[in-house]
């Protein structure tokens, strides 16, 4: 027995019980991991023993034949605290450093170790697939795509038995690194392929190919939702524009606005999206005048039909686990998207801002509106992470944007102007993230700054008509 828990285990009859103790406690460890119970811990200064039933402990020093334990015989392993106090003797300050070291940073273990190494493994991974990128940017040949197919076979064969063969959730980790990291290879495999310069055939593809990867990491794994789900936002989204682009002929800023556009829009969705991908249902609300209530719920049955001697079962509300489960999913789903549309929205505004447009007051005007707009939205989102996602993004238009101006520019004026906002920008979040948490704002000024992201919402939607000629196009036809 190890807590409450009964493990049935094979020992030695005739090695000495000490032999076996630290290995029997690695064994029971990893079985109740498995069983998901708490692991045994030892608490303070003692040794594990292994004692009868009622508490007798057995003598380290002989083996359970000469005990008399035999096959089927209950054991209890566990932690016997020493009776004697010791204390270090300190000779030297030196001594005193190394000891006071030893309990602040504790050394590597197997899992960290691990965990490195499968680190290593993945950036050597991606940076494979960003060289052989870089080679079929410059070469039309078949080079780079199979070196990808061959590497990403590699890389995803190793994670499958990682993921098969483990037993504990650190190993799974390891395993889900790695699945992570054969995506890369796996579509630029895919996008390689395509003969040709490479365009707008070869992002659908690349990216079609990532998405399905990871729809199918989440539907074998039930895990990684957070990277899947947004790797799944960024492959829909480039996949359709580029799939515009290939069979309509689309321009670019008509594409980047039509992505920027479904992202706003999607972040008004996102929560509803998520709850229905978790399998959450809503409940049913009976109504305010008394009507429906001595009927059956529409979510089920009027009449049900069971065997003679069974009692009917009923889908009716669902346990705490399940529901604790589904939110959960509900949450990393909500992330990913968040996530996903970030990426997105931030591509798309450095793309749609060029300083040497024309019009490049109306770009700017439509992602500064989408930059507060997201911003504003962010105070819909209860979850830590979610609101530092919808804040990140909104900073990140503005850095995409005034670091593409920098960059295409490159004049005194506009490098001196770029560092400014760069840091202005920041300190101003500094600001507000200090003040913020810390204020009790009344009804009113939350309704004010709610009737501001409306505000500012309203106009995107035609500017963005106005950036892509939808105006023109009406008027001269």
């Amino acid at each position: 027995m190890a807590g409450a828990v009964l493990i049935g285990v094979v020992l030695d009859a005739d090695a000495p019980v000490a032999v076996m103790t630290d290995e029997l406690v690695e064994v029971v460890n990893g079985r109740l991991t498995e069983l998901g119970q708490p692991a045994l811990k030892p608490s303070g200064r003692g040794r594990w023993v292994l004692c009868l039933v009622d508490g007798t402990a057995l003598k380290s020093s002989q083996s359970l034949t000469e005990q008399q334990i035999y096959d089927g015989r209950r054991l209890w392993l566990r932690w016997v605290a020493d009776p004697v106090q010791r204390r270090p003797i300190i000779e030297h300050v030196t001594t005193a450093v190394a000891t006071e070291l030893d309990k602040r940073f504790p050394p590597i273990d197997p899992v960290a170790a691990a965990r490195v190494g499968t680190a290593m493994v993945s950036a050597g991974v991606v940076l494979v697939t960003a060289l052989l990128g870089r080679w079929r940017f410059l070469h039309d040949t078949w080079l780079a795509s199979v070196y990808a197919a061959v590497v990403a076979v590699m890389v995803l064969a190793a994670a499958v038995l990682v993921v098969a063969r483990s037993r504990a959730v650190s190993d799974r980790q390891l395993g889900d690194m790695l699945l992570l990291a054969g995506v890369a290879p796996l579509a630029l495999a895919a996008a390689a392929a395509v003969p040709g310069r490479l365009g707008a055939p070869h992002a659908a593809l690349g990216f079609a190919v990532a998405g399905i990867a990871a729809l199918m990491i989440v539907r074998f794994t039930g895990r990684l939702l957070v990277g899947s789900t947004a790797l799944i936002t960024v492959a829909v989204g480039v996949t359709l524009a580029a799939a515009a682009r290939m069979l309509l002929v689309t321009g670019a800023v008509t594409l980047l606005t039509c992505v920027l556009l479904a992202a706003v829009v999607a972040y008004h969705s996102a929560p509803a999206l998520a709850r229905w991908l978790a399998g959450i249902r809503l409940p049913v609300f009976p109504s305010a005048t008394g009507r429906w209530v001595f009927e059956t719920r529409p979510d089920l049955p009027s009449t049900v039909v069971v065997a003679a001697g069974e009692a009917p079962t009923l889908e009716g509300p669902e346990s705490v686990r399940d529901v604790v489960l589904k939110a959960e999913r509900a949450r990393a789903f909500l992330s990913g998207l968040l996530v996903g549309l970030g990426l997105l929205a931030a591509v798309c505004g450095a793309g749609l801002c060029d300083p040497r447009a024309p019009r490049r007051w109306l770009p700017l005007l439509i992602i500064g509106l989408v930059a507060v707009v997201v911003l504003l939205r962010g105070r819909a989102f209860v979850e830590r992470w979610q609101a530092i996602t919808m804040a990140a993004t909104a900073v990140a238009l503005v850095f995409a944007v005034v670091t593409r101006y920098a960059v295409v520019l490159w004049t005194p004026l506009a490098v001196s102007v770029g560092a400014a906002i760069l840091l202005a920008v920041p300190a101003a979040g500094l600001v507000a993230a200090v003040v913020v948490p810390r204020t009790v704002y009344t009804p009113l000024f939350r309704k004010i700054v709610e009737w501001i992201e409306y505000v500012c919402l309203i106009p995107v939607f035609p500017l963005a008509l106005w950036l892509m000629n939808v105006y023109a196009t009406i008027r001269y036809r």
